[in-house]
């Protein structure tokens, strides 16, 4: 009786670890016009949402509270990995080549929606840095750094750190000079691990990236990995959450995708959404504050949920 009630204690424990959000609320975000609402991003205000196809073709605003539409550009791939400047005046966007994939990059004026080219015909190419008005694109090894927005301070950061994937590896560049990380190698017998979905924690302090099936987070040496958890399109959630889809599929299609938030230490994975509305949620994104995070469903609909933590 005693180990019953022990395991019992243990149990209750566990789930009353992982409930450490509470969802305050959940709103669907219905856009003025009929036009394609996937892979949302918050714009600094918290009150707009940065919108694209399914495809990444285009880029949009949309108000949250009313719904409103406004259509910045529809270049093909603009949508991809697109960087929003701290104030949110600026975006940085592309144009992708659908045959041989050469991409040019701009620099997107929100208010006049005007467009200055950043580099041009230029291959593959993932994250691009984006911090106090400076782009860093990693082109052939070199972080290649261009000013093409104003800045509220000229006091400069003493790094300029952005991370990205190249050839499906890590790649991180410190005032330019490009670092190849292998935080996984060996960890796998004979298959070489590849990576995706990397991103620079808000403290620069910490990788988060994604490798067969799981989402883990190392330091900027490719160093004191740890695994977060089954968790698709892991996005930073502060710098001690990670916020994610939990996703199962068939070999084909998506049969089940709900929203989850876990400690970056891999512990206390909470599920936010709710899998008996039988929808497919994916691709979420957070709010500069963490407290709102939005993600769209896989028949297009669109969601801000609210949360508070315990």
């Amino acid at each position: 009786m005693k180990k019953m009630l022990l395991l019992m204690a243990v149990a209750f424990a566990m789930v009353a670890n992982a409930q450490q959000f509470e969802v305050t609320s959940l709103q669907e975000v219905k856009a003025s016009a009929q036009a394609p609402t996937f892979h949302p991003r918050f714009m600094p205000d918290g009150k707009t949402l940065l919108v694209t196809s399914e495809g990444y073709d285009g880029l949009a605003l949309v108000d949250i509270a009313t719904g409103k539409y406004n259509m910045l550009t529809t270049f093909p791939g603009a949508g991809w990995c697109a960087e929003i400047s701290e104030d949110g005046k600026t975006i940085i966007t592309r144009s992708i080549d659908g045959v041989s994939l050469s991409q040019n990059i701009y620099a997107l004026d929100v208010a006049s929606k005007r467009l200055t080219p950043v580099v041009e015909n230029v291959g593959h190419i993932n994250n691009v840095g984006f911090s106090r008005g400076v782009a860093t694109i990693g082109i052939n090894g070199v972080g290649v750094a261009k000013q093409v927005a104003k800045v509220s301070t000229l006091v400069a950061p003493k790094n300029n750190v952005f991370v990205t994937n190249e050839n499906l590896k890590l790649a991180v560049y410190v005032n330019g000079v490009r670092n190849m990380l292998d935080p996984l190698a060996g960890q796998f017998e004979d298959w070489d691990p590849l990576y995706a979905w990397s991103s620079l924690s808000p403290d620069g302090k910490r990788i988060l990236f994604y490798c067969k099936q799981d989402a883990y987070v190392c330091d900027l040496n490719g160093k004191n990995v740890v695994k977060v958890g089954h968790i698709q399109g892991p996005q930073w959630c502060g710098n001690d959450y990670v916020v994610g889809m939990n996703d199962e599929h068939d070999g084909y299609y998506n049969t089940k995708s709900d929203i989850v938030i876990c400690k970056v230490d891999g512990t206390g994975l909470q599920q936010l959404t709710s899998s008996s509305d039988k929808e497919i949620k994916m691709y979420p994104a957070v709010s500069a504050d963490g407290k709102k995070i939005a993600y769209h469903t896989e028949s297009g609909k669109l969601f801000v949920m609210t949360i508070k933590k315990k």
